[in-house]
């Protein structure tokens, strides 16, 4: 907790332009709370956070105590080869790279030849981890860094077809972040560090026990029933003390709940059960449904299916799988999302309660359901999940849950637009473009703006109004521009085929 307000307080010093060694100061004292032999600092020993990289670098900025080029490299370096996970490192290496070649043009020597290709060679590779995971840390920084290198190349960029192809696409890049961030009021570059400290999907517990229990339409009485007394649930519900793990266990499994219910959609100590889900995630992106179905037979081989999350990740990916193969009637593919709903949501009062708890996968099934409905009881199931995230919305917290939001919202926003309720349905888009932008989260840019444009069509071709083609061509080499740094291949070939 320290660490952390000394960190928040480096960063409002920066902001207010304070004295350098004032922020130094407090860099300083922060890093060396778990990293206290920071002036011999030796990184081959040690196991770092990304949030405890982020102090070094920035100890190491304020102090250079040593050339800080060099330094950058040797963090650069760490973070390729520690293990972390693809969206850990995209979170602080496009940093430090930013870093590196910001002391790099400082210099007063221009860069030779073989200086310019490396820096290039360190630029790309931040950009590529950036476009691999859909994500902006740094993105416009790095885009600028990486015209100015080309620039510098002179004749060199004006006799290949390629370093010019490059530099446009990084121009136009750049330019059309720019003008996104102005058009939604969101800061085009990085400004903090805090979204290295945002946690997901993060609830107090005793808010959880109540919410459920009332969900269940359950007194504190009837819950505690042979766990334990109505005082331990009531001074928790109150979040006047912590509560015993055994009965927090008892308790959330009466609520259809593991203690694991935020860490993951599957309830599992096995790395590699881990990894197959990832690969699942992909492969079903990918439609390849033979190799969903392999991963899934692995997983079912690891994990136990009594646990209620287990089976209902299981219930819920073999519905899906069915579905998108069409083995199953529309019917039926209801029935089986609600029955995979049941093994953790098994209440009748969804929607008659004040408020709602819901874990990641019961908003999934919520949401896949509506795929399968029609009439009132689809509005009904669209209302309700619009409340659920109004709700996390008006306490400011919608970046703590931005993955299942822009899931499950792009999709509403579409059926709106399906529905003929074109203005609401694009105030929605919007809404969730500036959500992903301010979270620095890209890949599903392109599809809102097409999305918009859409019902910009729709709704003057229903009022019988001139549609401006100009327009939608415009959007449409936006979407070709952006899906193609997303890697989003089929959306590219997609927009293609809609240029006028």
């Amino acid at each position: 907790k320290r660490q952390f307000c000394l960190m928040m307080h480096a960063e409002v010093l920066k902001l207010q332009k304070a004295d350098q060694d004032e922020i130094a100061a407090c860099y300083a004292a922060a890093v060396k709370c778990t990293v206290p032999d920071i002036e011999e600092l030796c990184l081959e020993r040690k196991l770092l956070s990304i949030q405890e990289i982020n102090m070094i670098l920035e100890y190491e900025y304020y102090h250079k105590e040593k050339d800080f080029a060099d330094r950058c490299r040797e963090l650069m370096v760490f973070v390729e080869h520690v293990v972390y996970d693809d969206l850990s490192k995209v979170k602080i290496y496009p940093k430090i790279v930013h870093y590196y070649l910001q002391e790099t043009f400082a210099r007063e020597d221009p860069p030779r030849t073989e200086e310019v290709s490396e820096s290039l060679r360190i630029c790309d590779q931040a950009i590529e981890m950036l476009r691999n995971t859909g994500r902006a840390f740094y993105l416009l920084e790095l885009l600028e860094m990486k015209a100015r290198l080309l620039e510098s190349m002179g004749q060199q960029l004006q006799e290949s077809e390629e370093l010019r192809s490059a530099y446009q696409e990084c121009t136009q890049l750049a330019d059309l972040f720019r003008k996104l961030s102005a058009e939604y009021n969101v800061p085009a570059y990085m400004r903090d560090c805090a979204y290295l400290y945002q946690q997901r999907w993060v609830f107090y517990i005793g808010d959880v026990l109540r919410i459920r229990r009332e969900m269940y339409g359950l007194t504190q009485k009837e819950l505690c029933s042979g766990i334990c007394s109505v005082k331990t649930l009531r001074r928790a519900e109150k979040k006047e003390s912590n509560m015993q793990q055994a009965y927090l266990g008892a308790l959330l499994r009466r609520l259809g709940l593991s203690k694991e219910f935020q860490r993951a959609r599957l309830v599992t100590d096995d790395r590699e059960v881990l990894r197959l889900r990832r690969e699942i995630s992909t492969s079903r992106n990918n439609q390849d449904y033979v190799k969903c179905r392999e991963l899934l037979s692995q997983i079912k081989e690891k994990i136990s299916i009594e646990i209620p999350e287990n089976r209902q990740f299981i219930m819920e990916l073999e519905v899906s799988l069915d579905w998108m193969e069409n083995k199953i009637t529309k019917e039926e593919f209801v029935s089986r999302e609600k029955g995979a709903l049941q093994c953790t949501l098994n209440t009748k009062q969804l929607f008659g309660v004040r408020q709602v708890y819901l874990t990641e996968l019961e908003i999934f099934c919520i949401r896949k359901i509506i795929q399968g409905l029609d009439g009132e009881e689809r509005k009904m199931y669209i209302n309700f999940l619009l409340n659920f995230f109004k709700l996390i919305e008006n306490k400011y917290e919608l970046s703590c849950f931005i993955s299942m939001y822009e899931f499950v919202m792009t999709y509403i926003a579409s059926e709106l637009g399906n529905l003929g309720e074109y203005q609401k349905a694009t105030e929605l888009n919007k809404k969730i473009l500036r959500e992903s932008l301010a979270c620095k989260r890209i890949c599903i840019v392109d599809g809102i703006l097409y999305s918009m444009q859409w019902n910009e069509r729709e709704y003057r071709l229903k009022c019988r109004q001139v549609f401006d083609k100009t327009k939608m061509t415009k959007c449409m080499e936006q979407c070709i521009l952006l899906s193609h740094f997303c890697k989003q291949n089929l959306n590219e070939k997609f927009y293609y085929s809609k240029l006028y």
